[in-house]
């Protein structure tokens, strides 16, 4: 993918999911929206990873991150058992409004562990591809941790995928190498780590490696659901009383998280998962360090 796919009249959607939880697909999620509205190129945000059935008060993870800032419409999981039983075509219905999105481009979708299967069900049944013809590229963004049946999961939704071209045509894949949990050092001589190298080879699948953020506030960030643009605009000097921590530590865990987004970012763009030009003026992703 060059740089020519995010103009405007090619606007590309990301599908961010995975088959089990925990690999940090929200934090993904936030990385590409947060880059994309530094870039003056607002995507429209989808998460369908919520517990309750469509309409919901559920709110998703990523809503969380983002509440304020951006609108995130809930997709929830998938039609109920008792719309099943009510009505024989709200499986086929239920995911119209996801299809209508990525036919139109310029979206991010937020999956939940084990919705995608259901997703691709709908389209195989459907035909979808006939539908995606001419919709804006579609790219599958797949996290993964350094753990053995992560990398199995991700190879296996990457095969389902090409499986299923016809019917969701996935124009780009990426992995993301998420080493919050841990470096991928030990695992390189694995069949797991091999098996899905060699796809990322025969797919031309871009890997993009995500560093652990060492910022000793990280922890209040995720449990107190900050998001990136709110984080960024702080000064070092607002972490003491945002975060109960003193003034030195404070200029500590300012510069670590700025350096660990800036790292972020460029590793991102250098992918070609996100726009490499940096954000226009005012741009949410023009991030400097205090001196």
């Amino acid at each position: 993918m060059d740089t020519l796919a995010f103009t405007n009249d090619q606007s590309p959607s990301f599908i961010v999911g995975t088959r089990t939880g925990g690999q940090g697909k929200t934090l993904v999620s936030q990385v590409i929206q947060y880059i994309f509205q530094g870039h003056n190129q607002p995507l429209r945000v989808m998460a369908a990873d919520t517990a309750g059935d469509e309409g919901s008060a559920t709110k998703s993870k990523l809503a969380r991150f983002l509440e304020g800032e951006v609108v995130v419409e809930e997709l929830g999981i998938g039609v109920s058992l008792t719309s099943i039983r009510s009505d024989a075509d709200s499986a086929l219905q239920y995911w119209e409004r996801l299809g209508e999105a990525l036919a139109e481009g310029n979206v991010l979708v937020d999956v939940g562990a084990n919705v995608l299967p259901s997703i691709w069900n709908w389209a195989v049944v459907i035909d979808a591809g006939r539908v995606f013809k001419a919709a804006p590229p579609i790219n599958l963004v797949v996290p993964v941790t350094a753990q053995a049946q992560s990398l199995v999961d991700a190879a296996d939704l990457i095969r389902h995928a090409e499986k299923n071209r016809k019917y969701l045509p996935i124009a780009g894949y990426f992995v993301v190498l998420n080493e919050h949990e841990g470096k991928f050092d030990s695992l390189v001589e694995t069949s797991e780590y091999r098996d899905l190298m060699k796809l990322v080879a025969d797919h031309d699948v871009k890997t993009v490696r995500l560093e652990r953020c060492k910022s000793s506030v990280w922890q209040k960030i995720q449990a107190n659901c900050i998001s990136l643009t709110e984080m960024n605009a702080l000064h070092f000097s607002d972490y003491a009383p945002k975060f109960g921590i003193g003034s030195f530590m404070a200029s500590a865990a300012e510069k670590d998280f700025t350096g660990w987004l800036n790292a972020t970012v460029e590793e991102f763009r250098q992918a070609s998962l996100v726009p490499r030009e940096p954000g226009g003026a005012g741009g949410a992703n023009r991030i400097s360090i205090e001196a």
